[in-house]
């Protein structure tokens, strides 16, 4: 990646993805469920589904890895499929097409709440349990949403990573992803609250920057670094964005010298990470939030109610359940830097 344009070939090839992680399956992109033989992963049992936003990148393989598995153990089969780009109408016709092939539980990521939500409410009516992971539709009839960690978690842990580096001020900018979808909205607003809360120093500039691909985060990531040639800070929110806010910092020369930090997988990362173009990246263990998926719906297509507390098996931790608001959180996020980046491989 020796040039801008070498740059964004490279990190479109091979980081093609969309939503809050950096995710690849085994499964081939644009996968398309079974044609309704019972198929998927594992053997016999009831038929389960996750729905991603965008197959064939790492993020979503390291979900079907962990989702698989458990699947297995609990005698259910398991299906993964997703669109090959990030396409919020393709994600319901997959929805759908699970709906109609009779599986017993569908969990989806929603690229658009609002597109999905009829989908959500028309399988909850034919009886199918339907809940979301990884990203929420919370005006839907989803039943849990299986979160990786808090909004307020995430927002506030990205912002200290890029805190530190700037000393705790100056100015920082942050590049997102689509506008209305909410789940970067609301790491965002989480972060920026962490921000005028415990470093008033610091200083947004040039609004939120929305973008949808990486090659248009990389643009946006350059005008802010244009525009405030003092800049010293930068969040790139979803994995399309990550590569490209780290690369324009590396085309800059000013890798080491503006803090950049994300939601992005490590293996998204981790070239950026370890040139330091990126201080550190921010996620959570994605093939535990996979297990915890197909345990959430085991769980319900069982009949069960979810404690306060649950021990799940696979995961270290005990996971706890908010009723309120029907929240499954998986626990705190993870950060990863140079120290640890390479123990990684999704």
């Amino acid at each position: 990646m020796r040039n801008i344009k070498a740059g964004i070939v490279a990190t479109l090839s091979a980081f093609a993805l969309a939503a809050c992680s950096t995710v690849g399956g085994s499964a081939s992109p644009s996968a398309a469920p079974d044609g309704g033989g019972g198929g998927g992963d594992g053997d016999g049992g009831k038929k389960v589904a996750f729905v991603s936003q965008v197959e064939g990148v790492p993020y979503f393989s390291a979900f079907k890895q962990g989702a698989t598995e458990t699947a297995k153990s609990l005698g259910m089969s398991y299906t993964q499929a997703g669109p090959a780009t990030a396409d919020a109408t393709e994600q319901v016709r997959i929805f759908n097409s699970l709906v109609q092939q009779g599986y017993a539980a569908i969990a989806v990521s929603p690229l658009d709440p609002r597109s999905m939500n009829p989908a959500i409410a028309a399988a909850r009516k034919k009886g199918i349990v339907v809940i979301t992971s990884d990203a929420d539709a919370p005006d839907s009839e989803r039943q849990v949403f299986v979160q990786q960690a808090t909004d307020a978690a995430l927002g506030a842990t990205v912002m200290d990573q890029i805190a530190a580096k700037m000393g705790g001020q100056g100015k920082y900018g942050i590049v997102s992803g689509a506008a209305d979808t909410q789940t970067f909205n609301s790491w965002v607003a989480e972060a920026r609250k962490r921000q005028e809360a415990a470093y008033p120093k610091m200083q947004l500039v040039g609004g939120v920057r929305y973008t949808t691909d990486t090659a248009q985060a990389l643009k946006e990531a350059q005008d802010l670094m244009t525009a405030n040639p003092d800049l010293k800070g930068l969040i790139a929110v979803p994995s399309t964005a990550v590569p490209g806010v780290a690369q324009a910092v590396q085309n800059a020369g000013k890798a080491g010298q503006i803090a950049v930090s994300g939601f992005g997988s490590p293996k998204t990362a981790r070239t950026y990470v370890e040139s330091g173009a990126m201080t550190s990246t921010v996620l959570w263990d994605v093939p535990q939030l996979g297990i915890l998926t197909v345990w959430a719906m085991k769980q319900l297509l069982d009949g069960k109610q979810i404690a306060a507390d649950n021990t799940v098996p696979g995961l270290k931790q005990p996971v706890k359940y908010d009723a309120g608001d029907k929240t499954l959180v998986l626990g705190p996020p993870m950060v990863f830097t140079k120290s640890n980046i390479a123990q990684f491989d999704y």
